[in-house]
């Protein structure tokens, strides 16, 4: 079955590289671009990780994240938060992310995150 990696971010060029990078035989890369209905979106599928903007219109995704850990079914899914701000990595600590991207962030970081939390963790 494919991994599904799951993005948020309200900027396009973002999700884009996401896919162009990610996306193969075994993986399958999600965009989504308004983080209103990532939550919902986040119901119909089974995602192995989701990798969140801090600072988004019309939600900043630390808000969307302490939902998120707040359901049941979504308070185990790895989270990745992604800012350039500064004050980034203490947010995505205080709001209970799985890790941190500081943008501009490398490849090697995404894979890195993807290796630990989708493929170490099978059984």
């Amino acid at each position: 079955m494919k991994k599904k990696i799951v993005i948020c971010d309200d900027d396009i060029e973002i999700l884009n590289a996401f896919s162009m990078v990610l996306e193969d035989q075994d993986t399958v890369v999600i965009t989504v671009a308004d983080s209103l209905v990532l939550a919902e979106m986040l119901e119909s599928i089974d995602a192995d990780i989701l990798f969140l903007d801090i600072h988004m219109f019309p939600r900043n995704g630390d808000l969307v994240l302490r939902d998120l850990r707040m359901s049941f079914k979504h308070d185990k899914l790895p989270v990745i938060m992604m800012s350039g701000h500064i004050d980034g990595r203490r947010i995505s600590e205080e709001c209970g992310a799985d890790g941190f991207l500081a943008k501009p962030f490398g490849l090697t970081d995404v894979e890195g995150y993807i290796r630990r939390f989708v493929y170490e963790n099978e059984v």
